[in-house]
């Protein structure tokens, strides 16, 4: 099956904007080509793109004092924490005074992790219970994902790099579907969430009509000597602009695959023993296999909706790389005992080094309009502990990536009066996408970007 289109009688030789490659089961999205649009080649800035959003969680609160830059405006300092950031100062703006007070306790004591990822997109309240009878509410990216997302071919898409269950107890009473998703298509139904890579490459890049043996011959040869031929038409018949973007979306997807092999092709093992996960136990290459794979799915317009757990709240997963070989979560419960409070800040200063590698990239990436995909991107990287050991969910750790479509100043910090909804902010964020007035949750309105 060939889904390869072109308008001969075109003089601009136009290809529709869902056109995929296609052949023995695999669906090889494109990314944004000059050739999607009916506009002359001469007038590419007229081309415009879309608005994606994404929500970037990390765990278990900050050592907020390293946190949080000291200034207002354009007139701050970089925080040590934030410090591996410094090369991304133009790519976002920090947002301080935000809260989401439905993760407080409001007399359901104990359970601050799980209330935590449970509020922190639905600023919800979550139903205390370790049965089957969980509710919070709707989270931003799934009302995004009900109004846009038909638009492409995935509504949404979900990551993490920690499995965990959704039934039982995993946090004073609560269940563990709270402390394991973000994502809440309903208030009662949580978006599973991807951690394998590999997985997520085929699901973005895999047919639906794949057969298990042609699953297979994909673990072993490049997705791209499947559409060989209809490769070599397309960039025949494109523009010089368009086969550099071509040229650069290949050359992405042959290492993101060559990284793969590197981390999921067993090993030969003896009879009867069971081959390792497909899952990277590097955790860097982990988390950046999945940044890697975000920036393809918003290049390709596979989705313009993302959310990705670094890590499931209350996790305890330790950081030799970084010489931390405590748990997370023990860690921040530090009591402050200076030697815990250095680890944690460790742990906070490690996460930014990963969010820089991921901004860099959605920077450099071009997008149709000849910006960037941050350019027309907006993505919040944040928590909903403040910090760890007092377990308060107000004057949240938040920054706001991207411009919206170059419609927001970058490079501030913002300052909002005390305990002002997050959700205001994911309202406003909503209408970047053409979702107007969707106030949810705990939200009274809009913030001022």
């Amino acid at each position: 099956m060939n889904s390869f289109r072109l308008d001969s009688s075109s003089t601009t030789r136009r290809i529709d904007r869902r056109t995929m490659l296609r052949a023995m089961g695999v669906s090889l999205a494109l990314p944004s080509l000059h050739m999607m649009t009916n506009t002359p080649l001469v007038a590419s800035e007229t081309v415009s793109a879309p608005v994606r959003l994404a929500w970037v969680f990390f765990p278990n609160g900050t050592n907020y004092d390293r946190w949080l830059p000291k200034g207002s405006g354009t007139e701050w300092e970089f925080s040590p924490s934030l410090a591996p950031l410094a090369a991304n100062r133009n790519d976002f703006n920090v947002l301080k005074g935000l809260a989401q007070v439905n993760a407080q306790s409001l007399g359901d004591g104990p359970g601050d992790h799980a209330r935590s990822a449970a509020a922190f997109l639905t600023g919800a309240h979550p139903y205390k219970t370790a049965g089957s009878k969980i509710r919070v509410g709707q989270s931003a990216d799934q009302i995004a994902a009900e109004k846009v997302g038909r638009i492409t071919r995935l509504p949404s898409l979900e990551l993490g790099t920690e499995e965990g269950r959704d039934a039982g107890s995993c946090d004073s009473g609560y269940a563990c579907a709270y402390s394991n998703n973000i994502s809440w298509r309903s208030a009662t139904l949580p978006m599973g969430k991807e951690i394998n890579p590999q997985n997520a490459f085929h699901r973005l890049f895999g047919g639906s009509e794949e057969k298990v043996d042609e699953k297979e011959k994909l673990m072993q040869r490049s997705i791209l000597d499947f559409v060989t031929d209809q490769r070599r038409h397309l960039e025949r018949v494109a523009g010089n602009e368009d086969r550099r973007k071509l040229d650069e979306y290949f050359v992405s997807i042959r290492e993101i695959e060559y990284r793969l092999n590197q981390f999921t092709t067993p090993p030969r093992l003896p009879d009867g023993t069971t081959a390792p996960s497909a899952k990277p136990e590097n955790i860097t290459e982990h988390i950046r296999l999945m940044y890697d794979l975000m920036v393809l799915a918003f290049q390709t317009d596979s989705t313009r909706i993302a959310t990705f757990m670094l890590a499931n709240e209350g996790s305890n997963r330790t950081f030799p790389m970084i010489e931390v070989k405590e748990g997370h979560h023990d860690l921040s419960h530090h009591e402050s005992k200076q030697d815990k409070v250095d680890k944690i800040a460790k742990i906070d200063t490690y996460y930014s080094e990963q969010l820089s590698y991921f901004l860099t990239k959605m920077r450099e990436t071009k997008d149709a309009d000849g910006s960037s995909l941050l350019d027309n991107s907006l993505i919040v990287y944040g928590g909903c502990i403040s910090d760890g050991n007092r377990h308060d969910h107000h004057n949240l750790p938040a920054l706001l990536a991207g411009r919206g479509g170059r419609g927001i100043q970058t490079g501030r910090l913002l300052e909002f009066s005390e305990y002002t909804p997050m959700n205001n902010l994911f309202t406003t964020m909503l209408e970047h996408v053409g979702i107007e007035d969707t106030i949810f949750g705990d939200g009274t309105g809009k913030v001022a970007l």
